[in-house]
């Protein structure tokens, strides 16, 4: 969310006098403007989590989300704190990080992006191909279609499949595959 065109005489800060939270966007402190606002829905790529983070002492902290390239939401889930926890204010969030200030103690909802990688597969005249994952170590936690080449169908568990770290693709399935890595 960016001030496109500011209509206001006050100053509008992102965080203090604008911002956003989960599906809501506010003003406040006399900011007036035009805004851009990018955003993207979830799919079965984004892996959602509830982690607890606190503000001891009034004082800013921090938690990186291991797994996640962007969070892409974050929500209070359940309000811990006497203090305030506001959007923006008081929690946020900043790439694959988490932050609370002011006080505010909760537990979140937060959504993101994994880390996840896309692999070809292709089962050419309709014979069986088995595709190797480069894993670099990491735990594999689910596949999906993102994108079907063939016009035979694709489906989970039916024309492919996940074999340890790999893709199985049978009956004339071709298509782009998002393998998702443990968080």
């Amino acid at each position: 969310m960016d001030v496109k065109r500011k209509l206001s005489r006050s100053s509008c800060n992102s965080g203090y006098s604008y911002g956003h939270n989960g599906t809501t966007i506010w003003v406040n402190h006399g900011c007036r403007a035009i805004f851009t606002i990018c955003y993207e829905g979830m799919t079965s790529a984004t892996t959602c989590t509830d982690p607890q983070l606190s503000s001891s002492g009034y004082r800013y902290n921090s938690k990186v989300i291991i797994g996640a390239t962007r969070i892409l939401t974050m929500d209070v889930k359940r309000k811990l704190s006497r203090s305030s926890c506001n959007s923006g204010y008081s929690y946020g969030h900043n790439g694959n990080t988490i932050w609370v200030n002011h006080g505010c103690r909760a537990i979140f909802t937060i959504c993101y992006e994994g880390i996840s990688a896309i692999v070809s597969c292709s089962s050419n005249n309709f014979r069986p191909a088995t595709c190797p994952i480069s894993t670099g170590g990491k735990h594999i936690v689910g596949l999906e279609l993102k994108q079907q080449i063939s016009r035979s169908p694709c489906v989970l568990d039916e024309s492919f499949y996940l074999i340890g770290n790999a893709i199985r693709v049978i009956d004339g399935c071709r298509g782009l595959f998002r393998v998702k890595f443990a968080h």
